[in-house]
């Protein structure tokens, strides 16, 4: 789709399906970019695209194909269609951006090129980072095994796995993988830092994405810490316990006499379970055990300094 994409800009004039096939290429196996060596497969592959490239979006124009005996209809995206316009960035917009950039540090990543090109870094950063987000070896594997449909292969926690990837979430810090075990034949969740092996993909469209598998998918990770288990009693006000129960995965095991939710949650992670109570602002509240609760008031009174 890239080398299609970009066949398509690079052009003054409308290109003929053929033309358009000679530059994206031929595709020699299944890990190749390219069309099929048949005339008629790669133009069923090539409207294909077309509908996809539309359905995304992007602003692909026809029209005819100058210097043709017959009349042609050819294909381009303008330029001037598909690149951004000028951001035109005031000083403290650049500046807050200068600054968030500064506050979360993806692995390996810099946010100083992309400032520049903005209009340049503005204004102070931060030596305050909020947030690290982990860019693990196994996620491009496991990427292109949720857009092609490709079933993958890793070992986790000792065992080897063959999982259908529906789809990748980051929550708290860590990404996730949620798929089809297939030893298992159930649905799993694994957390891509503890992959111990490589990723191995095996064939495009090797399984079917279930229609409703959400874009995203609300991850617990107070339930992956190697902290020695604790049940937790989270009380949260009327407003939120619908909410609470969805987030929590479960419902409350009672309710008090105001209508507040209350819950017992298996903590594994101290930290992500801290986080999780922040969602709710004021209207969540750790009863017990005293120690859990006291952990969170003295990171609180601590964080106020």
């Amino acid at each position: 789709m890239l080398r299609l994409i970009a066949a398509l800009i690079d052009t003054p004039r409308f290109l003929s399906i053929e033309e358009i096939h000679k530059r994206v290429g031929i595709s020699r196996g299944v890990d190749s970019a390219g069309y099929p060596e048949n005339g008629a497969a790669a133009k069923r592959a090539f409207h294909r695209d077309m509908n996809e490239l539309a359905d995304a979006g992007i602003p692909v124009i026809s029209g005819p194909v100058p210097g043709q005996e017959r009349e042609t209809w050819g294909y381009r995206i303008r330029k001037q269609d598909y690149s951004l316009p000028e951001m035109d960035f005031e000083a403290d917009e650049l500046a807050a951006l200068h600054r968030a950039a500064t506050a979360v540090r993806f692995d390996g990543v810099s946010g100083s090129e992309a400032l520049w090109k903005l209009g340049g870094r503005v204004g102070e950063g931060t030596e305050a980072e909020l947030a690290a987000v982990p860019v693990h070896p196994a996620l491009a594997d496991l990427f292109q095994g949720v857009t092609e449909q490709r079933v993958v292969e890793f070992a986790y926690g000792g065992q080897m796995r063959d999982v259908e990837p529906w789809t990748l979430a980051f929550d708290q810090g860590h990404w996730y993988v949620v798929g089809h075990d297939q030893a298992r034949d159930d649905k799993r969740t694994f957390r891509v830092d503890r992959i111990e092996s490589d990723v191995t993909l095996g064939q495009p469209g090797g399984f079917e994405q279930p229609e409703d598998t959400p874009g995203w998918v609300p991850i617990q990770p107070w339930k992956f810490g190697s902290d020695a288990p604790v049940i937790a009693c989270l009380r949260v006000d009327p407003e939120q316990a619908v909410w609470a129960a969805r987030r929590l995965g479960q419902e409350p095991l009672d309710k008090d006499d105001d209508g507040s939710a209350v819950f017992e949650v298996v903590v594994r992670s101290q930290d992500a379970f801290r986080s999780l109570v922040l969602e709710f602002l004021d209207h969540a509240e750790i009863v017990g055990p005293p120690e859990l609760r006291t952990a969170m008031v003295d990171w609180l009174e601590e964080l106020s300094r």
